[in-house]
């Protein structure tokens, strides 16, 4: 670890001892909103779902028509001797298009465009998710902290009251130097917890663009599951439907490509001896006798293959995504309601007693340690029960997206 971590650690952890770090407090909604406003990762998808929207407007729009003068017969030899000869030819030719390639062009740009405004409606699902995550992870650190630091102090007081025993003759120095090492394991625990909620802060912090590298979670009412109807098909699904539609649509514009353009032109040429002119008129059209466009209409049969069975894995990757939500939610609800039942109060009340009857010479000092260790972990149960409950809710409010 780097001096630098050191110190900050050390310096963090010694003002978290006399009262808690906090910032400006983030609620939910508010983090939710500052990450969606300032978010590169949002900010990146709506820009590529604007190209795509762009790209739908160009791809319905017809070839530009070409204007050519072209100049012959002059600066030659015999007859054809300076400018005396000379023709003028000023043409206007226009490519048109076979084989439905606009229409087949428009249906790919469309549909590439829905795919991008899906994948921006899925950045913001995807970073949703990621803030729910954060901001529950911060305040499961907070707790964490607010813990480790009570356990200080009561490590510390107990530490005091082992030495007056000790010195009184009550109770052997083994249990003061018992006391000690348990003050230096509190220690230890709450240097451990505040990196965690260093790192917790800067982790929502960078999510939802805030210039304040410390912010602090507030406690908010758990939201109620989502429910959406078993049929409803999801935004990941919705995503690899707009992916097979894009790969549909390129084969048959691989198949348009494969049907040649004509060129049609027409104009007026100009004789130069005697200043005559006539109307000049032509047609072109390639022959596809070395390229079929054979190679490309393959590649996107493939694709369009490999897009079919991309939408039928999101299917399935969406039901289970789905039910292990619920499935994890589920238990996670349960677990918190157990844990929040009587029995923090009761390991409190045992603490209580522990300690009364330690003072009172009734129970040893590794008694009330482990009463005090049954209550902090208790409390961390809970904390952990609390951040399950809310993972789950996010990966649930996720996997239902649309």
């Amino acid at each position: 670890m780097s001096l630098r971590i050191r110190r900050l650690l050390l310096a963090g952890t010694l003002l978290f001892s006399s009262g808690p770090l906090w910032a400006e407090p983030v609620t939910l909604p508010d983090a939710l909103r500052q990450g969606l406003e300032s978010s590169p990762r949002v900010s990146q998808a709506k820009a590529k779902a604007d190209a795509a929207e762009a790209r739908a407007r160009q791809a319905g729009v017809s070839p530009n028509p070409e204007l050519s003068l072209e100049v012959e017969n002059f600066a030659g030899s015999g007859a054809f001797q300076g400018l005396r000869s000379i023709e003028t030819t000023l043409a206007l030719s226009q490519r048109i298009e076979l084989g439905g390639k606009r229409s087949a062009r428009v249906e790919v740009a469309r549909a590439e465009r829905d795919f991008a405004f899906l994948s921006y409606k899925s950045a913001l699902a995807d970073l949703e998710r990621d803030i729910r995550f954060a901001h529950a992870n911060l305040r499961s650190a907070e707790d964490r902290a607010v813990l480790a630091r009570d356990n200080v102090t009561a490590s510390d007081e107990l530490l005091r009251t082992a030495k007056v025993l000790v010195e009184v003759g009550r109770d052997p120095p083994l249990r003061e130097l018992r006391a000690q090492a348990q003050l230096a394991e509190a220690k230890a625990e709450q240097a451990r917890t505040f990196g965690e909620l260093l790192v917790a802060r800067q982790l929502l912090a960078t999510l939802i663009g805030s210039a304040d590298g410390e912010p602090t979670a507030t406690i908010m009412s758990e939201d109620a599951p989502p429910t959406l109807p078993p049929d409803t098909e999801t935004l990941d699904v919705q995503l690899a439907f707009a992916e097979r539609g894009a790969a549909l649509a390129r084969v048959r514009l691989a198949r348009a490509d494969a049907v040649p353009d004509i060129t049609g032109s027409a104009g007026v040429r100009r004789f130069g001896e005697g200043r005559e002119t006539a109307f000049v008129a032509g047609i072109s059209i390639p022959l596809p006798v070395r390229d079929r466009n054979r190679g490309n209409i393959d590649a996107a049969q493939s694709d369009s293959l490999a897009a079919e069975s991309g939408l039928a894995l999101a299917r399935l990757d969406a039901n289970r995504a789905r039910y292990e939500a619920r499935m994890l939610l589920g238990a996670a609800e349960m677990r918190y309601e157990a844990l929040a039942g009587p029995g923090i109060a009761q390991a409190e009340e045992a603490l209580r007693l522990a300690q009364l009857g330690y003072n009172a010479g009734k129970f040893s000092l590794l008694e009330l340690l482990d009463a005090q260790s049954t209550l902090t972990q208790a409390k961390l149960n809970l904390i952990e029960a609390r951040l399950d409950r809310a993972r789950a809710l996010a990966a649930l409010i996720r996997a239902n997206a649309q």
